[in-house]
């Protein structure tokens, strides 16, 4: 242990500090080119991890209260919604995936205040290590026509159109962009997080990853405007949040009656979000309460409405509405979006008893998860959900203790 540590501050025991270098580590390899591997590796490993430190220490490492009583509330009512839901066996499969990567957060809010000063850089360290072997090989992946992908699952598999393997990686990479650069400031080398951050923010653009470009760009912002006032950028953020869920709705149908669907300013894809996100805000005004059911985003019929944009016959959901405030509202209605709400700005209440120096990097990292998950995947992927919750542990395991 540190000598400059109180002496009442336990160590992670040497199992214990293996298991999390092995996630911290392989978090980048994998999201780089096996994203959908991020849930199982993360559950077991953490799992272990937890499992290992209750052996050794002999007592329970527990989260704080708040965010665990919110997380079981917003369990405890998804639970409920599949008495209602469109698929209740669907529904249920997807709440274990909750359930168990909400457990990942939790066992590292849990594991954090027993990192010592020593551990936290070798968990920075192997984040960095980690992050330079997963974007060398995306960039091998991207520059090259995908030769691993192809060797394993062979030429013809659908991803490899239009870059759909890339993009997730590369969208989902963000929410591990910023811890590294909270680890290089660890390790005496805050600046060239900044850079870091800036160059993959510029990277995004070769990549193709819209979603992952704005992301990368707002929070570039946030991150700059924290050094003026991380307080006011929290509140800003806090109110962004609570504008996400009341505004979502209504400008979902703004955009849609505005010609968002034929707009010139706008891409192929994102013309089918729009539509995509007002046939979504139409049925959510159907079950504004209680929604249609935990997962049921892509159950939910047609009616007599048509796409502009896919055959006859298929769902104008194509498996969930590309964004999370608007999926919360068509699942689990005004209530799921309370209890959601909640949950994300007790979040950044706890982002704000951060050190300042690794405020700033949380700050960022939410902001580009918000951004990323308002465009891209369903928000009940357990690869995204995974990646999620490991991106908001990390900041409190490898961040100092103090300013």
């Amino acid at each position: 242990m540190n000598k400059s540590e109180p002496a009442s501050r336990a160590s992670l025991s040497a199992l214990t500090l293996r298991l999390l270098v092995i996630a911290f580590a392989s978090a980048g390899p994998v999201l780089a080119v096996a994203p959908l591997g991020m849930a199982p590796l993360l559950i077991v490993i953490v799992a272990l991890a937890f499992a290992a430190e209750r052996y050794s220490s002999g007592v329970w490492s527990l989260p704080s209260r708040t965010p665990a009583a919110l997380f079981l509330i917003l369990l405890i009512w998804s639970a409920l919604s599949l008495t209602w839901a469109l698929n209740p066996a669907s529904g249920a499969r997807k709440l274990l995936d909750l359930a168990l990567t909400g457990g990942i957060l939790q066992g590292l809010l849990a594991l954090a205040p027993r990192v010592s000063t020593a551990q936290r850089r070798h968990l920075a360290l192997a984040l960095l290590v980690g992050m330079a072997i997963g974007l060398s090989l995306l960039a091998v992946e991207t520059l090259f026509d995908f030769p691993l992908y192809r060797a394993v699952m062979g030429n013809s598999d659908p991803r490899l159109v239009d870059l759909v393997e890339s993009k997730r990686s590369v969208d989902a990479l963000p929410l591990l962009v910023w811890p590294a650069c909270l680890a290089l400031a660890v390790l005496g080398r805050a600046w060239l997080g900044a850079l870091f951050a800036g160059l993959f923010a510029i990277a995004c653009f070769k990549l193709t990853a819209s979603s992952a470009t704005l992301g990368m760009l707002v929070s570039l912002v946030v991150f700059a405007a924290s050094f003026i006032s991380v307080k006011w950028v929290r509140r800003a953020l806090s109110l962004a949040t609570v504008l996400g869920f009341v505004l979502i709705v209504p400008l979902a149908i703004f955009a849609y009656e505005h010609g968002g669907t034929t707009s010139h300013w706008l891409k192929h894809s994102a013309q089918h979000r729009v539509e995509i996100w007002h046939f979504a805000a139409q049925r959510t005004l159907e079950q504004p309460l209680f929604g249609y059911g935990f997962n049921a985003s892509r159950f939910v019929p047609n009616g007599d409405a048509i796409s502009q944009f896919l055959p006859p016959g298929q769902s104008l959901i194509p498996l969930h509405p590309h964004d999370g405030f608007l999926q919360i509202w068509l699942e689990l209605g005004a209530v799921g979006a309370t209890i959601t709400g909640a949950l994300l700005l007790t979040g950044l209440r706890a982002i704000g008893k951060l050190p300042t120096a690794s405020m700033r990097f949380a700050l960022a990292g939410y902001a580009a998860g918000m951004i990323v998950a308002s465009l891209a995947f369903g928000i009940w992927q357990s690869w995204w959900m995974a990646t999620l919750a490991f991106s908001a542990g990390a900041y409190k395991v490898i961040g100092p203790d103090h300013d």
